[in-house]
């Protein structure tokens, strides 16, 4: 990642009621960084973390990847979940993974759209998520609440094809996009 995105991302901002800090994975209360990693572990399927191996390694990885960003989602007091951003290409398109620890994605929408704002506001064009296809909630709330479309022509999207396992099972993945100017 250039310097210059970086140093834009690690400053605080507000999406709402809600506090948008960066997630600084070797600094600060280990029972937080211990609580952010077993809650996302709970969740491997947000981070299209396969269950093939240990999830809890594969996870930490990805919060500690220097390549990633990484966002604490914070109200008033309480450690509401995490924000990640990884494959990005500074200028053109990042990934976005989002984990809320008490579940209620509904409540969500409004520090989601103020984080995507913020986003666009780095220069770049698009915004890609990828889901596993039988989190249809999820992909309805990134299509409704984040105007998320699918990526290519086809209705139900574009795919890639046996992507996630989640233990017993293999699924396709659906690409989502959001452009600059339309979220």
């Amino acid at each position: 990642l250039t310097v210059g995105w970086m140093d834009s991302v690690n400053t605080p901002f507000a999406g709402g009621d809600y506090l948008i800090v960066q997630y600084r994975p070797f600094a600060g209360n280990q029972t937080k960084n211990d609580t952010i990693l077993a809650k996302c572990e709970a969740t491997p399927e947000r981070f299209l973390v396969s269950r093939t191996g240990d999830p809890r390694v594969t996870v930490a990885s990805r919060l500690t990847d220097p390549d990633n960003a990484v966002w604490e989602v914070w109200r008033n007091d309480t450690l509401l979940g995490i924000i990640l951003l990884d494959h990005v290409d500074p200028g053109v398109d990042a990934r976005l993974h989002f984990v809320f620890f008490d579940d209620d994605l509904a409540s969500k929408a409004a520090v989601l759209q103020a984080f995507m704002a913020q986003y666009f506001t780095l220069g770049f064009e698009r915004l890609t998520l990828e889901v596993p296809e039988h989190m249809s909630t999820l992909i309805g709330f990134a299509r409704k609440k984040l105007g998320f479309r699918y990526e290519g022509d086809d209705q139900r999207g574009a795919r890639r094809e046996r992507a996630y396992f989640d233990g017993a099972a293999w699924y396709d993945t659906v690409a989502l996009r959001v452009l600059r100017g339309d979220a």
